[in-house]
């Protein structure tokens, strides 16, 4: 029996946004409590009459069908959040359904307030949780066909609860209410895809190598700022007051400064760690200078101050070459502060000026390649090459190559964590070649070079492209190199 012979009219009676939450509970009341629901404005109707009763209002509508309080939104989501999981299935065991217009979907399994299994509808998909594969036996019995997801989570929901959704549970009234969202949780930093590292990297750099109580120290100052900023008086100390006085202030719209206020408190109270905490606090306090238009400079050198204006990474920084093959050579790069984001250029057959003028002739002097706020590009020559090395991908790579290859062979690779990993390649008067490492074959401009590299996959492009870069110039881009001199300028 596939998924469709029991729930074929949910497309049809549900839509292509819904979701749908069934607590092992009779308590109506506390699962409305625990999505957030406004009990105050709650009504008593039947659920065709709800979506225009309380017209662009987020709502759940909420019936007892069995052992379950059935919870069902209309194009929402609070049901798929852990934080509605967690305070639902402290009543009784929690299975919920979501999927949306854009073909997202989100299964996900709670007990005990505990979240043990959640993942986007399929047999293969990752799924994440205390315990991840709890329900594998039941999700791979699931035909998960293609457009016929969501009747695939709710078989999988009904197995799960005994106690199938029925059609027949859409008729009869519902309690009904918008919803308050619940504070959301403090997600841990996922460094390389933190904003502050692009665009502040020496303060980034600073709180990665900062030790506990210095990062509190920071996050502390920058609730400060915050708080300061919004003239916010006492708050709760505890900490269900606290939420209460957040979701109803976001719910009443408040000033904008005193949201910022209150969130960069909660991020202090809930970070998983400090370094979470001094990262998400430093960018709310910086939302809030730009709520008046206020350059946040000052402030975060006072907050690099407050770590003891550590100098910023520079040259090798303490990493070794490794031994084995081009990829293991090469592999430093992964946990170097190059790593992040940089660009290499190679341009053989013109001078290092003819390189330097293309990027921007502003001379800053000589030195090791470091790690700097501002753009800055590293030059220096080896053998027939000139090498220019730049922290954060220069967005105009491809125009770099155009303006010299007409002059020189020139590789260009470029990366950053969060974006593209790319490669230009072109000698001189033959067209520019585009390389995507892991995405499609290798042209034949560069297939000579890359036969003795292993395959490239998105996880070892890095490493893959300096080692290719070696391959073409000869020159392998060890660690110390950096450390020698080079011309130091400032691109325009």
């Amino acid at each position: 029996m596939t998924a469709d012979d029991d729930f074929g009219w949910v497309s049809r009676m549900l839509g292509d946004a819904a979701c749908v939450t069934m607590v092992k509970t009779t308590d109506v009341d506390a699962v409305l409590r625990g999505f957030g629901g406004m009990a105050s404005e709650a009504e008593t109707i039947p659920l065709d009459e709800a979506w225009e009763y309380f017209e662009d209002t987020y709502t759940v509508a909420l019936c007892r069908q069995g052992e379950y309080v059935v919870a069902i939104e209309d194009n929402g989501f609070q049901g798929s959040r852990p934080e509605v999981l967690r305070r639902v299935s402290r009543l009784g065991e929690t299975v919920s359904s979501f999927w949306n217009v854009n073909a997202l979907t989100r299964f996900s399994y709670a007990v005990d307030g505990r979240v043990k299994t959640s993942f986007e509808a399929g047999a293969n998909s990752w799924r994440e949780g205390e315990d991840p594969d709890c329900l594998a036996s039941l999700v791979e019995e699931i035909d998960w066909e293609l457009g016929h997801r969501p009747e695939g989570m709710l078989t999988l929901a009904a197995r799960v609860t005994g106690q199938p959704f029925s059609e027949d549970w859409l008729s009869g009234e519902f309690l009904i209410a918008p919803i308050v969202e619940r504070v959301e949780d403090v997600l841990p930093v996922t460094l390389g895809y933190e904003q502050l590292e692009y665009d502040h990297p020496v303060l980034a750099a600073a709180l990665r190598r900062a030790d506990d109580e210095s990062l509190l120290t920071v996050a502390r100052a920058a609730v400060d700022e915050v708080v300061a900023s919004a003239g916010l008086s006492e708050v709760p100390g505890d900490d269900t007051e606290f939420d209460e006085l957040l979701r109803m202030a976001r719910y009443e719209d408040a000033d904008r400064l005193r949201l910022l206020a209150l969130d960069a408190m909660r991020i202090l109270r809930r970070a998983p760690n400090p370094l979470t905490a001094a990262f998400r606090t430093i960018t709310t306090a910086k939302d809030a200078r730009q709520v008046y238009h206020l350059d946040p400079a000052p402030m975060l050198a006072g907050f690099l101050d407050l770590l003891g204006n550590p100098p910023a990474p520079s040259g090798s920084d303490g990493a070794v070459a490794g031994e084995g093959g081009p990829l293991e050579r090469h592999a430093w790069i992964t946990d170097h502060w190059l790593g992040l984001a940089a660009s290499v250029t190679y341009a053989r057959g013109v001078p290092l000026d003819t390189v330097a003028a293309v990027f921007g002739d502003i001379t800053l002097g000589t030195g090791p390649v470091s790690l700097t706020d501002t753009r800055q590009v590293a030059l220096r020559r080896e053998g027939d090459w000139t090498l220019a090395i730049a922290f954060n991908r220069h967005p105009f790579a491809d125009e770099i190559v155009d303006a010299l290859h007409p002059h020189a062979t020139v590789l260009n690779i470029g990366w950053e964590t969060n974006g593209n990993k790319l490669a230009y390649y072109a000698e001189s008067d033959h067209d520019v070649t585009v390389i995507r490492p892991g995405q499609g074959d290798i042209p034949a401009p560069l297939a000579s070079y890359a036969t003795s590299l292993p395959a490239p996959t998105y996880i070892n492009a890095v490493p893959w492209m300096l080692a290719l870069g070696e391959a073409v110039t000869g020159i392998a881009f060890t660690p110390d190199s950096l450390d020698t001199q080079h011309t130091l300028l400032s691109p325009r």
